[in-house]
């Protein structure tokens, strides 16, 4: 295409000279700077020994902040929102033989024939015998297990 035209290209108009050029006496303090900051790094690097046990603690103080802080995030919230007392279980020892004997003695009361009875008999029966005025009276009241059980007994 330029051949037809016999149009020059732009950067062939341009002289040939290379664009990459340092500035002028660039070379002759090149060694004196250098040397400068070599000796500047020098001192920065021996200037104090507390800056140097610093930079050694510094990944070992960051981590352990980051426990306390996962920590207290943890703990406060924890001991502040759950409640102050705590429902603690009791456990029976089933092994002394008193309480043996008591198990065995319950279980001697049960008679087979009764509980089949009643764990297969119509439960209706003893739904309907339920007046809906005592069941109402009944969950009305604010008594405890115990209350009814010595007013059932009575």
């Amino acid at each position: 295409m330029y051949e037809e035209n016999n149009i020059e290209p732009e950067f062939m108009k341009r002289p040939r000279s290379n664009p990459f050029r340092t500035p002028d006496h660039y070379f002759d303090t090149i060694e004196d700077r250098i040397m400068g900051a070599i000796e500047h790094e020098a001192k920065k690097k021996t200037t104090s020994a507390t800056g140097k046990i610093f930079q050694l603690l510094k990944p070992v103080l960051g981590l352990a902040a980051s426990f306390a802080v996962i920590y207290l995030l943890a703990y406060y919230p924890i001991k502040y929102f759950s409640p102050k007392s705590m429902v603690k279980s009791e456990t029976t020892n089933i092994s002394s033989p008193e309480t043996l004997d008591a198990y065995t003695f319950n279980v001697s009361l049960i008679d087979e024939n009764s509980l089949v009875s009643t764990i297969f008999s119509d439960e209706t029966d003893t739904l309907s015998e339920i007046k809906p005025d005592e069941l109402l009276a009944f969950l009305s009241t604010e008594m405890t297990d115990l209350e009814i059980y010595t007013e059932i007994q009575n």
